[in-house]
């Protein structure tokens, strides 16, 4: 259960780091121009989750993988689960807070502004990076937690020195 929570919460940390880029992207998008008189908590969350998303897919994946290892650790009964639980439940904290930051924030500056036109000039490409790393790491995600789910059920297989037979599911019905 503990692998497919981990999963679960790193689903979590890819919509919220999706839904907020885009909001944030539509946000500079809708107000023409990224206003210099924008409040600084929504030009930091600018810098932080449009800017520099790539930072922010990277650490998904990374704790992902930390999670992974904290797994396998346990089935080895070098750590408790409950770090693996722990870590899990963590990372979907972290990105919950994080897309409600970006929520407050995106809504601070909105008042009657004036539509202004965006010169082609001030588009960032670190932006353009940031819209394309989330698709190819969360593929690499899901890659990396089928792989460790494989490993442990290779593992699994290899301490029971079999496999699980065709008569495993019918272990409750046979008496002897």
């Amino acid at each position: 259960m503990a692998l497919a929570f981990t999963g679960i919460a790193y689903l979590v940390w890819v919509l919220v780091a999706w839904a907020t880029r885009g909001l944030v992207a539509d946000m500079v998008s809708f107000s023409a121009a990224f206003d210099p008189n924008f409040p600084p908590a929504t030009r930091i969350v600018r810098i932080v989750f449009v800017d520099a998303g790539v930072a922010i897919d990277l650490v998904g994946i990374l704790w992902l993988v930390v999670s992974m290892f904290l797994i396998i650790y346990a089935s080895r009964q070098k750590f408790s689960i409950s770090w693996a639980w722990m870590s899990g439940l963590c990372q979907a904290t972290v990105a919950a807070l994080g897309g409600v930051l970006v929520a407050w924030a995106v809504h601070l500056p909105y008042q009657p502004v004036a539509a202004r036109s965006v010169p082609a000039a001030t588009i960032i490409s670190w932006e353009k990076l940031s819209g394309i790393s989330l698709p190819i790491l969360a593929v690499l995600a899901i890659l990396i937690w089928v792989t460790f789910l494989v490993l442990l059920l290779v593992e699994r297989a290899r301490v029971n020195r079999r496999g699980p037979s065709l008569r495993d599911g019918l272990r409750t019905n046979i008496y002897r």
